[in-house]
């Protein structure tokens, strides 16, 4: 019997094809890496895409051309039906909204659309990080948006991809598939049956929040790496951040922090797949360990450091990733050593206070008991059969 992560694997998913299937108006929240190579995805595949940018300088190409181009594992230059910094504008034209920032901007995107969210919109953070689904409903309701609007968080991004230009995005990869989740007791088959079919080609419904939050691998593969090869991002040496960055000593040590992420999933009764294995099934490699899996990932292979500290590795994983780990683990009587080290190591270095400004189970109000139940099991059980004469 197949696993959950197989059942609806295309092997082929590394090409992108035109396929029959529904098509959608679908509002793409921020042009950075994955807002790019999203737009290019779905307009490719048949889907009308409306773009949005907070900043109006980053996107004036992109309003002038209404084009994204792609090069990598998707090549071509793809229409946009509109390219805007009105929010109201791009939610009015469509039900689905794909949020593709950081984690950092969810509170504010969330203020922006209270106003124009309605019965019936599905908004999907791309990912969530650690509960973003939960924090970004909370701040629906705290600026009085009190409809029935879906959201869902998933585990990662499908795409692994970097910006080139302002208009230009390299595809160089697509993740076999990802996990999405919703809300406990929720039907999430029934969501995801209201989302473009291109897109269910790689969604897998997790049973719980825990398998994308917990499950968020981002959190293990950047913070402590950059926090641990400093002198080298502050030199202005280029070097390439997963081969020359994670020697095999910080494979060791952050495989310590992954032990921890599986213990906390543990005792919420929704084990999750270690950081090897995700990337063994993600990428389809053969490995024996973390840091032979990293290297011999050919997607990895040219994706360069950021150029100093002052960036999403640290300013997005750990404040919205290892914090609310910390904490929950905590709250289930862990000791976090080693997640822990690292959120003191970020403080020290960079005068912040992490645990502070970040998420915690205790701001969230995480009711432990609705994240063991999940979400409803049967119906999933039930997508499942169906996808596999589906597909």
């Amino acid at each position: 019997m197949p696993t959950k992560y197989e059942q609806k694997l295309n092997i082929d998913k590394n090409t992108v094809r035109i396929r029959e299937g529904r098509k959608m108006k679908v509002a793409i929240i921020g042009s950075g890496n994955s807002g790019l190579a999203m737009a290019a995805h779905m307009s490719f595949t048949g889907n009308k895409v409306y773009l949005w940018n907070r900043s109006g300088e980053h996107i004036e190409e992109l309003v002038e051309e209404k084009t994204v181009e792609a090069m990598g594992a998707l090549v071509g230059t793809f229409p946009l039906e509109m390219v805007t910094t009105d929010m109201g504008d791009v939610i009015r034209e469509a039900k689905a909204v794909f949020v593709t920032t950081p984690a950092t901007s969810h509170h504010d995107l969330a203020r922006l659309m209270a106003p124009h969210l309605r019965d019936g919109h599905i908004v999907v953070l791309n990912p969530g990080r650690t509960f973003g689904a939960i924090d970004f409903k909370d701040e629906l309701l705290k600026h009085g948006n009190f409809h029935q609007v879906d959201i869902l968080e998933t585990q990662t991004i499908i795409y692994t991809c970097r910006k080139i230009t302002p208009r230009k995005v390299n595809i160089i990869a697509l993740k076999r598939d990802v996990l999405i989740s919703t809300f406990a007791g929720i039907d999430l088959p029934e969501i995801l049956r209201r989302l473009p079919d291109e897109l269910n080609r790689f969604y897998i419904p997790a049973e719980s929040m825990v398998e994308t939050s917990i499950g968020n691998v981002g959190m293990i593969f950047h913070c402590a790496p950059m926090l641990l090869n400093t002198g080298w991002v502050e030199s202005g040496h280029k070097f390439r951040y997963y081969r020359e960055g994670i020697s095999r000593t910080v494979a060791d040590f952050i495989e310590n922090i992954d032990k921890e992420r599986q213990e906390v999933a543990k005792l919420l009764k929704h084990p999750v797949i270690s950081a090897k294995e995700w990337l063994a099934h993600s990428y389809g490699l053969e490995c024996t360990s973390l840091y032979e899996c990293i290297q011999s990932n050919p997607s990895y292979g040219e994706i360069f450091a950021p150029a100093n500290l002052n960036y999403r590795y640290i300013y997005e994983d750990i404040p919205f990733g290892l914090v609310p780990l910390e904490s929950m683990g905590k709250d289930l009587g862990l000791s976090m050593r080693y997640t822990g080290l690292v959120i003191d190591l970020a403080n020290a270095l960079l005068g912040e206070n992490f645990r502070e400004t970040g998420r915690t189970a205790e701001k969230l109000h995480i009711d432990y008991k609705d994240l063991m139940r999940g979400v409803r099991v049967e119906d999933i059980e039930e997508e499942n059969k169906k996808g596999d004469e589906e597909y």
